[in-house]
């Protein structure tokens, strides 16, 4: 017997295994077999099963779609009692932030396009890849903007099913037709007792998938490559100072599929090779519908990332500034920050040199390109080439930035001519398409807002997530049911819990600190908040090394800008020293430091340390940026931004 003390109740050993044994058979018998499993999920749980559809004619050999109703997974999820308020309050205080300061630019709604939407509709946003379709509320407040849950599954199937036109028509036809009904019916919340109404924004996708979806060509190395502007590949070599292409318009788009279609000999017009299945989508374009994905323009395999560090590594090398042994030496060898390491990159080997490849994520060679002027900050200033990390360098940053200012565009514009322009001159070999796009984010941003808005980064962590599933169900029957299916199981899980959408605190790393064990400093800072009897109490406080607070990640010896200064907007840091817990509530011991200056060598803030402490509470600070790493090179201590950062007045 497990005895208590006094009034306390007790309980058997057996009893409880007993209880635990009901509960084990209860969870046997309601998943006896698939099917009972899944009838108990629709009774219990709403659970909302795929609907199958045939793509095929052919009756011997039956291809199946697998569709989820955007409409319903949006009614769902709006009945929730969390999400709805959210997503209003959300809206509102962008819309309120943006009336005060109208240079300020948070999502698409701040666009030229945006603006010619309804004010008081919520945005939807499709993704496209080799998976799926998703579509996330795009008026996720940012706290949970990146969670996993807040992206659906709209379509899965087969892509090699998809081998013609019409079965790519009936493969998109329920999107179009769920998409077209909430934008012209909206969605009555019987909860709320309000109708919702909605519009759809933009597409997420690589180039390829966006040119396949919106009827352009899928070669890149000749012809019309670009769906924004009528530039050829050829004129790609010809320097933007001297040449001005003209933009796509839908007008001029539709009048490339009539001449198609009245000429059944012709296979492309200037880039044009058919309709897109989705010209029935209201607000769609096919020539801006598809903004670019910065994800895959400047950090994938082929992005301009890679290209400009292996271009400025073999220049190096070519000058005898460092050999090919010691770079594979340099990156395998170096300490990334607490923070980066989750990011760490893959060493670049001697083979990738030779092959000219960078190889890893692209969350991975964006960290490199980030720190490759602290990594090799003895060849760099002696580099050509870096001339033009420099220039893409600040043109990313402000590409990156959430929000963004439309006063930045005009000189946006200029970084990314000058950037063409040295690429011309310097690396004219390597000016492949995507130079081209780079150059194109003024005018993308200009009509869609922050590129961050509508990358692809997050709704790859959904695509691994079915790939993950796919490899471990091994189910090779049929697998796009298998994988619709437990998608909407997770996320009939996900809506089951009260909240939705609940922010929380968490704590790892944690340990109970004697007072007598703080450092006197410390001490002095809590006597003086809460007076010098709790200090000569000698209690115990709860400490740990990493809190995260709204989905914001906070650790020990990290550094965190809590505020920009001056019309420059120079940021200001703190280091957190210690993470106390008191009465219930976090705080953070932090030393703010002194921004120095700023660094273009190796495009980061120097700081130093003038021995001021501070006490800062969670949820006191403004989120400007991520948790950043220290790092000390050349005898300066530095911190590397990932983005530019401005205010909101």
């Amino acid at each position: 017997m497990i005895q208590q003390q006094s009034a306390s109740t007790s309980i058997s050993v057996d009893d409880m295994r007993s209880t635990v044994n009901q509960i084990e058979k209860s969870i046997i018998l309601s998943t006896r077999n698939e099917y009972q499993f899944l009838q108990s999920c629709q009774k219990f749980f709403n659970y909302s099963p795929p609907t199958q559809n045939i793509l095929s004619s052919n009756q011997s050999a039956k291809e199946f779609s697998y569709h989820v109703s955007t409409k319903q997974t949006i009614s769902t999820i709006l009945e929730k009692d969390d999400v709805l308020p959210l997503l209003t309050e959300n809206v509102r205080n962008q819309v309120a932030i943006t009336q005060a300061d109208s240079d300020l630019m948070f999502s698409f709604r701040d666009g030229i396009r945006g603006r010619k939407t309804n004010k008081q509709s919520f945005m939807i946003q499709l993704y496209v890849d080799g998976i799926g379709v998703t579509n996330p509320l795009e008026d996720m407040p940012d706290t949970f903007r990146s969670t996993l849950q807040c992206i659906n599954l709209a379509a899965i199937c087969y892509t090699k099913y998809l081998d013609t036109d019409e079965k790519i028509r009936k493969f998109y036809e329920p999107i179009v037709n769920d998409l077209n009904d909430l934008q012209c019916n909206g969605l009555m919340i019987n909860k709320f007792d309000t109708q919702s109404i909605f519009s759809f924004s933009t597409i997420a996708a690589d180039n390829l998938a966006a040119h396949e979806l919106a009827g352009f060509q899928q070669t890149f190395s000749s012809g019309y490559f670009c769906r924004r502007c009528l530039v050829t590949y050829e004129n790609r070599l010809l320097p933007l100072t001297d040449v001005h292409f003209i933009q796509r318009t839908h007008l001029q788009y539709n009048k490339y599929l009539n001449s198609l279609e009245n000429d059944l000999q012709m296979k492309s017009k200037f880039g044009v090779v058919g309709p897109s299945p989705l010209n029935g989508l209201q607000n769609f374009d096919p020539t801006s519908s598809f903004p670019g994905d910065l994800m895959h323009d400047f950090y994938e395999v082929l992005g301009v990332c890679p290209l400009i560090i292996m271009a400025m590594l073999k220049e190096a090398s070519s000058s005898k500034l460092i050999t090919y042994n010691a770079i594979q030496s340099r990156t395998e060898n170096f300490v990334y920050g607490n923070l980066d390491k989750s990011n760490k990159p893959p060493a670049i080997m001697v083979k990738h040199l030779n092959s000219d490849r960078i190889v890893g994520s692209a969350a991975q060679k964006y960290c490199l390109f980030r720190l490759f002027p602290i990594m090799f900050s003895d060849p760099v200033e002696h580099l050509e080439s870096f001339k033009i990390y420099l220039i893409l360098r600040e043109l990313l940053d402000m590409v990156l930035a959430l929000p963004q200012r439309k006063s930045w565009l005009p000189f946006m514009e200029t970084l990314s001519i000058n950037f063409q322009c040295l690429m011309l001159d310097l690396l004219p070999h390597k000016v492949i398409p995507k130079v081209h796009f780079i150059t194109e984010y003024t005018r993308i941003i200009d009509e869609n807002g922050p590129p961050v808005r509508y990358w692809c980064m997050r709704y790859e962590a959904t695509h691994l997530y079915f790939k993950k599933i796919a490899m471990q169900s091994y189910n090779f029957k049929n697998i796009p049911k298998k994988l619709a299916q437990r998608q909407q199981l997770r996320q009939c899980f996900f809506l089951s819990k009260p909240y939705f959408l609940r922010t929380f605190k968490e704590a790892s790393g944690t340990k109970q600190t004697r007072m007598h064990e703080i450092d006197s400093k410390v001490k002095i800072l809590l006597a003086q908040r809460y007076g010098q009897q709790f200090v000569q109490s000698d209690q115990s406080l709860l400490r740990c090394s990493k809190l995260i607070h709204n989905h914001i990640i906070y650790k020990q010896y990290a550094v965190y800008v809590y505020d920009l200064e001056h019309v420059e907007e120079i940021p200001l840091f703190f280091q957190i020293l210690y993470i106390f817990k008191f009465n219930q509530q976090w705080m953070f011991i932090v030393e703010f430091l002194n921004t120095d200056g700023f660094s273009t060598k190796l495009w980061s803030y120097k700081l130093s340390s003038y021995g001021r402490l501070g006490i800062v509470l969670p949820n006191d600070l403004k989120y400007f940026h991520k948790g950043l790493d220290l790092y000390e090179i050349d005898n300066l201590h530095v911190v590397n931004l990932t983005s530019r950062l401005t205010k909101k007045n």
